[in-house]
């Protein structure tokens, strides 16, 4: 594992990292669209059945997605899934549909606020934005207008969330856990500063040195991390901004494949049950598939007919 040191406990195998999640958990997951989604850690979730879970998420697609496919989830507070360019979570809405999975549905900046309450240590922020929607009576009190103390004008609190887990794939850390996402970071800060055990796949250990060379986006310091493991290509098939592009033909048949319970099981039997481990799932996807992912290392993603 790199520049590893075997001394270090905050680093983990994926499968032990795994391991420390609980059945009947509250737990959140980065992933933005296509992108950051930690989805080598999801599938190992999967393997190892962690089941009755409490998912709350921020626009993301893949993670509720597989893991209501594999009916591990049992209640969602969300902020509009689904996957950008195609549509539906179709295994989500098909176990929301038939009852196996509660649901409590919040905008963005709703959703955002309640992980930037849990962060903040503060049981609720005042917000605007769900006013007079249906969002706003929709959510088992999780919701309650309020008087500005200054102004007088009416305010929505939304109540603090912390999770039991934050679950995050990030592209680099050090060998003391300090965390570097390039890109775009949705609301992956909330989230960890409000989760209460935080694990982050990265795509590489590097150096200290190396870290300290882009100082400006450390904003994810060792001390916010519990757990660390090392998972090259670990949001395939999302991408990875700098590192590699969405592997779309992947998609295309991950989305063909949900459309029916039947031939979902049968994405899972191949993909996720049909591998060992991460590993094996790399080689099934072909080192030449891959190497085509690769991101132009001066505009931070794959050009087109490349």
């Amino acid at each position: 594992m790199g520049i590893l040191t075997n001394n270090n406990n905050k680093f983990l195998s994926l499968d032990k990292a795994v391991n420390v999640i609980q059945s009947g958990s509250t737990i959140t997951f980065s992933g933005f669209a296509h992108s950051v989604t930690p989805l080598a850690f999801i599938r190992e979730m999967i393997r190892q059945n962690i089941e009755n879970l409490h998912l709350i998420g921020v626009g993301e697609a893949w993670a509720v997605d597989m893991l209501a496919g594999a009916h591990m989830i049992s209640e969602v507070w969300l902020s509009n899934f689904m996957f950008e360019g195609y549509g539906r979570c179709r295994n989500f809405s098909r176990e929301v549909e038939n009852g196996s999975i509660k649901v409590e549905d919040f905008s963005h900046f709703g959703q955002i606020s309640r992980f930037a309450a849990g962060a903040a240590g503060v049981p609720f922020l005042p917000i605007k934005s769900m006013l007079g929607t249906d969002l706003e009576t929709s959510n088992s009190g999780k919701t309650c207008k309020i008087g500005c103390p200054f102004t007088d004008e009416t305010l929505l609190a939304v109540s603090a969330v912390k999770p039991d887990y934050a679950v995050i794939h990030a592209h680099r850390a050090d060998h003391k856990g300090n965390i570097q996402l390039f890109g775009n970071s949705t609301s992956i800060d909330e989230q960890i500063r409000a989760s209460k055990t935080v694990i982050v796949t990265v795509e590489e250990v590097v150096s200290e040195e190396e870290i300290s060379k882009f100082a400006e986006i450390n904003t994810i310091p060792s001390f916010l991390i519990d757990f660390v493991v090392e998972v090259p290509y670990g949001a395939h098939p999302t991408g990875m901004y700098k590192y590699y592009s969405e592997d779309f033909q992947h998609i295309d048949l991950y989305m063909s494949l949900t459309r029916t319970v039947e031939d979902f099981n049968k994405y899972l039997d191949e993909y996720v049950f049909g591998v060992n481990d991460h590993w094996d799932y790399l080689q099934k996807i072909g080192i030449k598939r891959l190497h085509k992912l690769k991101a132009d290392p001066y505009l931070g993603y794959r050009l087109p007919n490349r």
